[in-house]
């Protein structure tokens, strides 16, 4: 999420809501920061896009083996002796 000044507002709610919810002893004072709270949340949640993502991963091309004779020859005999 980026740090807007929606997500600040959602933030700073939520940090009253945890560290003075306890202390607020009539209630009121939480009940309006709860709803304010969940309001803020459905706004929030309606606005997200997803980003589309650039151009597509491509695997990177390997280079092939020369065709020399000599190797080949080297390596069918390798392999017979096994």
């Amino acid at each position: 999420m980026t740090r807007t000044r929606e997500w600040l507002t959602i933030n700073a709610v939520a940090a009253w809501l945890h560290n003075y919810a306890e202390v607020d002893e009539a209630g009121e004072l939480t009940a309006q920061y709860q709803e304010l709270y969940k309001e803020l949340e459905d706004e929030q949640s309606d606005d997200t896009k997803t980003r589309k993502r650039g151009r597509p991963a491509k695997r990177q091309r390997t280079k092939k083996a020369s065709s020399n004779p000599s190797s080949t020859e080297e390596n069918k005999a390798t392999n017979q002796e096994t």
